[in-house]
């Protein structure tokens, strides 16, 4: 990851991370003393408490988080495409558990 944003006290309206890696994945952690915390993306609500760590692709699922009862830190890790394109860092291919103990 070469970024990462810190949301201190706002919610966050509906959108998609358009300069992410379409799958690339974005783990985003949340803290703080809040009460109340609802994370939403395609037609899920997810509850969203201090301590939840949840991981997207912000860059194809468009999201938003809603939060009440007190202060709030969200932490979100991210890589932009055009680093990725302007490197030599590739994604590690897909492999299986099979794939993975042939290699060993």
């Amino acid at each position: 990851f070469h970024g990462r944003s810190l949301i201190f006290n706002r919610a966050t309206p509906w959108h998609t991370d358009k300069r992410d890696k379409k799958f690339a994945w974005t783990p985003v952690l949340t803290t703080g003393h809040y009460t109340s915390g609802t994370f939403k993306f395609l037609n899920y609500d997810i509850e969203y408490l201090p301590g939840t760590l949840i991981l997207l692709r912000g860059a194809v699922f468009p999201h938003q988080v809603s939060y009440s009862g007190g202060p709030r830190v969200c932490i979100a890790h991210f890589t932009h495409e055009y680093v990725v394109n302007r490197t030599l860092v590739r994604a590690l291919p897909l492999m299986t558990a099979s794939d993975v103990l042939a290699s060993l």
